[in-house]
């Protein structure tokens, strides 16, 4: 399994580290939104923490890769 960019577990992993697992119900129903890209959705990130994307790095997840 390879990590994929701009899928709801890459939105999950950057919308829970960012906001906090504390919000975890407001990381999840913006992890379902249609992002049109990573940027546009570490964007909106920015915007409403006023800090930087917090998350893995897909190179970092793809080096591990294992198959099933």
């Amino acid at each position: 399994m390879r990590w994929q960019e701009n899928t709801f577990f890459d939105h999950l992993d950057k919308f829970g580290n960012s906001l906090g697992y504390d919000n975890f119900g407001v990381a999840f129903m913006l992890s379902m939104v249609p992002w049109e890209s990573p940027t546009d959705r570490d964007n909106f990130i920015r915007e409403i923490t006023g800090q930087d994307v917090k998350g893995g790095e897909p190179t970092r997840f793809n080096q591990d890769y294992v198959e099933f």
